[in-house]
């Protein structure tokens, strides 16, 4: 009976009205609706300071919200309290520790693995272990463990979400609407299949479909996190002053909702794809902003802004904020080997040491295109075919910027997406393929036709192209 229990029966609490209360915040939080779920599991902790589950499940809310710290917080608070639990309610505080807190995703899957084999018929183990795979790229077998979750519950929404997202990570985009399309159908819909859908609308440059996503969003509580996914699709097609404006907009409505943190982390995703784009002032104004601004818990802003400063050539600034960080967070998996080595190689491409970098981010590739809590992983791949282009390795550094616009669906909307057609063709140049490079030339300016006139890459672009002729 245990072994089929629902999560009610299974929290550990001294209190009645605590366990009552969770079961309502649990209710919400299964159904999606976290704003809703807050108040139930405060309340749930507060007549319980020791209801280990309640402040998991809370710190899970949190996370899910663009709350880090507070998720943190009450994640480590539930990782504390564990041996006063069960040991099923103690592999979903492991679990979730593990894949938010110190972001362990190969600690965090052994966890979702034992839990399989103790409780196969319980699907959360499934849905949970398939975002973790999603983060680090293995959308095959995200796609594996969704569909498994599926099998036992064809009516799990997060097992849909998980699908479609794998699924469009893969490339696979008709299976991915189909999948999305169903989960609307059955009114079994949530954030992430919006997102998906939101995403291949956009590929498709189905402007109906977007705007439709955008307005069905209004008054809900996705609407904010749209309004960020939209400046980074603006940004992406070189629209970068509706951009800046879209940026504004969506730091306002996510601090109006209670997510400031995640709004100064929306000024550093700013700057670093501003760095990107060539504006190396404006990036490394916001980069330091957005550092003066992040509060000392928040590992996701400042090693966002670590990346901006390296990108805009603040080298220095960018190493000793990495610093920083790792002597702050020691035990962060993901600010260690997948955040580090990418400001390292980008700090060792300033410095025209195109081999060290190299060195730097061989260890990435069983990694690359998954997408974690900085959004997608591109940078390693993108900067792998900066050094070699430092390195003057034409043909090398062409088989990595094809192999990131061969993989659109994990790109998604970086602004390295577009300009890695860019500077595929200033590959090609090295290669002496005159004739590839100008054609690859016109695409990325086909891409951008619509872009501003006045963005540097653009403006540099031009003048490259001018001497081909």
């Amino acid at each position: 009976m245990q072994q089929f229990a629902t999560p009610l029966e299974q929290a550990t609490t001294s209190s009645l009205e605590a366990l009552q209360a969770f079961s309502l915040g649990e209710t919400e939080h299964h159904n999606t609706n976290d704003p809703a779920a807050i108040p139930h599991l405060k309340r749930a902790v507060e007549l319980d300071p020791n209801f280990a589950t309640a402040y998991a499940t809370l710190g899970v809310v949190y996370y899910n919200l663009s709350r880090p710290i507070e998720g943190a917080e009450a994640l480590k608070k539930a990782y504390e309290l564990r041996d006063r639990t069960s040991d099923r309610e103690k592999l979903y505080i492991q679990a979730h520790y593990y894949d938010e807190v110190t972001l362990e995703i190969e600690k965090a899957l052994a966890v979702y693995a034992e839990w399989r084999q103790i409780y196969p018929r319980e699907t959360l183990a499934y849905d949970n272990a398939a975002l973790s795979q999603t983060s680090i790229g293995q959308f095959d077998k995200a796609v594996e463990l969704s569909s498994q979750s599926l099998r036992l519950d064809p009516q799990d929404r997060y097992g849909l979400a998980n699908l479609a997202a794998a699924y469009e990570g893969l490339n696979r985009f008709d299976e991915a609407k189909s999948v999305a399309d169903r989960a609307v159908s059955q009114k079994l819909d949530s954030l992430g299949i919006h997102l998906v859908l939101s995403d291949l609308a956009r590929f498709r440059g189905d402007r109906d479909a977007i705007q439709h996503e955008l307005q069905a969003a209004k008054g809900t509580p996705d609407e904010a996190f749209l309004m960020f996914w939209n400046a980074v699709w603006e940004n992406s097609l070189g629209h970068v002053k509706t951009a800046r404006g879209l940026w504004q907009q969506a730091r306002q409505a996510n601090a109006d909702i209670g997510a400031k943190d995640f709004a100064t982390n929306i000024l550093a995703v700013e700057a670093l794809e501003e760095g990107a784009l060539g504006y190396q002032v404006d990036a490394r104004q916001k980069a330091s902003q957005s550092l003066q601004q992040a509060q000392e818990q928040d590992s996701d802003t400042r090693a966002i802004a670590a990346m901006a400063l390296a990108v805009a050539g603040e080298g220095q600034k960018a190493t000793a904020t990495m610093a920083a960080l790792e002597r702050s967070f020691p035990e962060n998996w993901y600010l260690r080997v997948i955040v580090a080595p990418q400001i390292q190689a980008g700090v060792q491409i300033l410095k025209n040491q195109p081999d060290q970098a190299i060195s730097a981010l061989e260890p990435l590739r069983a990694y690359e295109f998954g997408i974690g809590p900085h959004g997608t992983s591109v940078g390693a791949v993108y900067l792998r075919g900066l050094a070699y282009m430092g390195n003057h390795d034409g043909a090398k550094a062409a088989a990595e910027f094809q192999r990131l616009l061969d993989h659109r669906g994990a790109a998604g909307f970086d602004v390295e997406y577009p300009v890695a057609r860019l500077n595929l063709a200033r590959a090609y140049v090295l290669q002496g393929d005159m004739a590839k490079a100008k054609t690859t030339y016109q695409d990325f300016f086909a891409a951008w036709k619509d872009a501003d006139p006045d963005i540097p890459v653009l403006v540099q672009a031009r003048a490259e192209y001018e001497k081909l002729k």
